[in-house]
């Protein structure tokens, strides 16, 4: 189960949850994540949505803060959790987590990580869903990956597969280290996000035919998509171990 890092930790509840990541990044983490979170909260379930890591971020209420994050924290049950418990590692630079992290002389850890959102972890909710930054191997620091930080939180993955030239690929040389990784594969989201893309349907039924886990929905390609939009096209209840 979750690496837990303080004394107190055993005292309490940490809720069930999902750690989202991607083939890549511009995928359509965010929307996913958001979207799962409205789908599942319309089936009477509170649950709260993270971002625990964030680069590009912008100056708001005189701090840096993500674009994402206040999304997530839009489509939460519990909106009163501090803007830390969401995104505790905020950088301004639009560049890999690790890097992002030097140049603002920040220590970036899965242990740390771990450390500054167990407030939202145990905060009062049936569910957590952990967005993860960039792709599957994407730093953290010179030693760790996000594929560290997923074996850390202990929680079913979902993928997020970008659909454009060269999805096939990406997908499933991501779901290939996953199962090397071990970790429980909750599903995968194919999200259309390329309007000029041939032959959608095709590439799709290839990944399909190669993973051996849940399709829990084909998000197609729409300008300005909003989670509202996107929940209609996700199958939740195909979600292991929901």
């Amino acid at each position: 189960m979750l690496m837990l890092v303080s004394k107190d930790h055993h005292k309490k509840r940490i809720a069930k949850g999902f750690f989202v990541t991607g083939t890549d990044t511009n995928v359509g983490k965010t929307i996913i994540t958001a979207s799962l979170s409205q789908a599942l909260i319309n089936g009477g379930k509170r649950v709260i949505a993270i971002k625990p890591l964030a680069s590009g971020c912008r100056i708001k209420d005189n701090k840096l803060q993500s674009d994402d994050a206040l999304m997530l924290r839009q489509y939460s049950t519990n909106n009163n959790l501090l803007y830390s418990s969401i995104n505790p590692f905020a950088f301004q630079d639009p560049v890999a987590p690790h890097l992002a992290a030097e140049k603002s002389k920040t220590k970036l850890s899965v242990d740390c990580i771990i450390k500054k959102t167990y407030h939202a972890l145990t905060s009062n909710s049936d569910y957590i869903i952990i967005e993860g930054a960039g792709g599957w191997f994407t730093p953290i620091n010179n030693q760790e990956r996000i594929a560290d930080l997923v074996r850390a939180y202990s929680y079913p993955v979902i993928l997020v597969v970008g659909i454009r030239l060269g999805c096939i690929n990406h997908a499933l040389l991501t779901y290939q280290c996953m199962q090397k990784a071990k970790v429980k594969i909750a599903g995968w989201v194919a999200n259309v996000v390329d309007r000029n893309m041939s032959y959608v349907l095709e590439n799709i039924e290839s990944i399909r035919l190669n993973i051996k886990a849940s399709l829990l929905g084909i998000v197609p390609y729409i300008y300005r998509i909003k989670p509202s939009k996107v929940t209609g096209f996700l199958q939740v209840d195909k979600l292991a171990t929901l």
